[in-house]
């Protein structure tokens, strides 16, 4: 009988305390979660994860008022006035579906007209509620960075950030998810791209069973989703179990990581000029939002200091 065995089974693969990201990653990370705690405060960390509320597991289809719901849904978590904001709607089928500046079909898009903001929004696929949920929020977050002109579009890294920023915002189940994404198409199984990302973003073979787009990748949205976690002091979020498989793993190596190398609620990261990346949180102060839309998941209490 092989004495080893048992090690060799991968289902009793422990998970591995490394970063599952390269170091410029994970800076680039934790300094941006840093950076979006002080120019939109607290309040996304505080309010948690938002999840799939009933409205959107039974009895939603897409049509144009449910769809308006959604939006307003996502609107309120972001501290966005809806009225402020222009919607338009088309098919990424049809031949007069937006193009983006490369030639690719975009499912989302965001611009200013006459001073307003407007976000374009595919509803081909307007039926699953959880991806237009992610395209939503991605554009919204558009509107959060560059139409508040907390960044412009000159940024070379404005897109990844926008991506980044729907995890900080609670979306990050909907967006991880979304990113890697299974359809069929008439040449067979691919995956639909992402708020503004086209098919030129598509890096895998069309005909080998998915695609792989997004500005995120899937261990860099990993660990993303671990430090949000990790500055509400969750150790074992019980929404994990929301995510897909692959970006769950990196989540539960990134919290194994910093449970190894930082302190509860902190992120391990020296910023070249000695600032620690630190964002202390307090608990949700228990607010509900006004659409039954989503809900949201609430951290549990601290553990008692030893």
């Amino acid at each position: 009988m092989n004495e080893n065995a048992d090690q060799s089974r991968p289902w009793l693969r422990t998970v591995s305390e490394d970063c599952p990201v390269d170091p410029p990653q994970q800076s680039w990370i934790e300094a941006s979660m840093t950076w979006f705690a002080g120019e939109f405060g607290r309040e996304p960390l505080l309010g948690g994860i938002v999840l799939p509320g009933p409205n959107l597991r039974s009895g939603y289809t897409g049509t144009p008022r449910q769809i308006e719901r959604l939006i307003a849904g996502v609107c309120t978590v972001m501290s966005i006035d809806r009225s402020s904001l222009t919607v338009e709607y088309f098919d990424i089928r049809e031949e007069d579906a937006p193009e983006s500046r490369k030639g690719g079909r975009a499912v989302g898009h965001y611009f200013v007209r006459d001073g307003r903001p407007v976000i374009g929004l595919d509803v081909s696929e307007a039926s699953d509620a959880d991806y237009l949920t992610a395209i939503i929020a991605h554009e919204l977050c558009h509107v959060r960075l560059l139409g508040e002109r907390r960044i412009t579009g000159e940024r070379r890294d404005h897109e990844r950030l926008t991506d980044l920023l729907t995890v900080y915002f609670g979306f990050g189940i909907f967006s991880t998810n979304a990113a890697l994404r299974y359809g069929e198409t008439a040449r067979g199984f691919s995956v639909e791209p992402l708020g503004y990302l086209d098919e030129r973003m598509l890096n895998a073979a069309r005909n080998d069973g998915y695609s792989r787009v997004g500005y995120l990748t899937e261990p860099e949205f990993g660990y993303a989703m671990a430090c949000y976690a990790w500055l509400r002091e969750e150790a074992d979020p019980a929404w994990a179990a929301r995510l897909d498989p692959g970006p769950r793993v990196h989540l539960k190596q990134g919290l194994a990581y910093l449970a190894r190398c930082a302190r509860r609620g902190e992120l391990p990261t020296i910023r070249s000029d000695g600032v620690s990346i630190a964002v202390q949180v307090r608990r949700p102060d228990g607010r509900r939002l006004p659409f039954p839309v989503f809900t949201r998941s609430a951290r549990p209490p601290a553990a008692p200091a030893q």
